[in-house]
């Protein structure tokens, strides 16, 4: 029995590490597209500045009550029922470029309480609009006068 637990822990493992690779966060600042939509995770440091942001038509932040930004998040974009894209992303902003309809984004935080905001928005060209995902918590930061 102790030499089976031996020869099975390296298989255990390795399958561990398999699993945690393909749970990969999505590569901030690096645009990818999936099902026809372009996103990329993005908004910390200088690199939020990049003017090609301003290309992306939908921005969704994380924040808590506090208005403070939120990373490490699991998102799910649906249309007509069906899921588009989904990915994680370990930036507060998630930028998309859609085509022309409607979705629904959702996220759920890693590692918090498992609670899932949602907003609806409208794919194709235009301004950007901004979707802001509240998530409870947070601290309440006193300003000095």
């Amino acid at each position: 029995m102790r030499s089976f637990l031996l020869s099975i822990t390296p298989l255990a493992v390795a399958l561990g590490l398999a699993a945690a690779a393909t749970a990969a966060f999505a590569a901030q600042d690096t645009p990818f597209t999936a099902n026809g939509l372009t996103a990329v995770c993005t908004g910390v440091g200088s690199a939020k500045d990049n003017p090609a942001w301003k290309d992306y038509p939908v921005k969704i932040v994380l924040a808590n009550s506090a208005g403070e930004n939120l990373a490490s998040a699991h998102y799910t974009i649906t249309s007509a029922g069906k899921t588009v894209l989904e990915t994680d992303c370990d930036a507060p902003w998630l930028l998309l470029k859609a085509p022309a309809g409607s979705y629904t984004a959702s996220a759920v935080i890693v590692g918090g309480s498992g609670a899932s905001r949602s907003a609806n928005f409208s794919g194709g060209t235009g301004p950007q609009k901004e979707l802001t995902l509240m998530f409870g918590g947070g601290q309440r930061r006193a300003s000095a006068q």
